[in-house]
């Protein structure tokens, strides 16, 4: 079992629409072959468990809750949501999201997505910093 790591993180300003994917940005650290970054989503590969946090900070387009989930190849992984609520348009909101996940696929070309999906009010994503660990 090899050990791997990633931080990725984007400080741009980009609008999300409800149901829209956040760019994770760019690597910052990355060590060893098992995670990776592939367009908008972060790969994992390799089986075993993998550590996640991200941070992600927002300001809504209106007031309401604004959430971000974790999708694993499309599909929501279980717990993995941060919810806030704005009390108007433009307030910042900060959102913390940690979860442990498991990769069942051992074979090398067995890779797995995983993305952050806006939910709630259309916003301006002003930072996302994600790390993964393969434990």
């Amino acid at each position: 079992m090899s050990k791997s790591a990633i931080y990725v993180a984007n400080t741009s300003n980009q609008d999300v629409q409800v149901d829209g994917i956040i760019i994770p940005g760019t690597i910052v650290r990355r060590y060893g072959p098992n995670v990776g970054l592939a367009g908008n989503a972060i790969q994992i590969s390799g089986a075993g468990y993998y550590e996640l946090n991200a941070s992600i900070t927002l300001a809504p387009t209106a007031e309401g809750e604004v959430s971000v989930s974790i999708y694993k190849d499309g599909v929501p992984l279980q717990g993995a949501i941060a919810t806030e609520t704005a009390a108007a348009a433009g307030d910042s909101v900060n959102l913390s999201i940690m979860a442990i996940l498991r990769e069942f696929c051992s074979c090398c070309d067995g890779l797995s997505n995983l993305t952050f999906v806006l939910t709630g009010v259309d916003s301006t994503v002003t930072n996302i910093a994600i790390t993964v660990e393969k434990l």
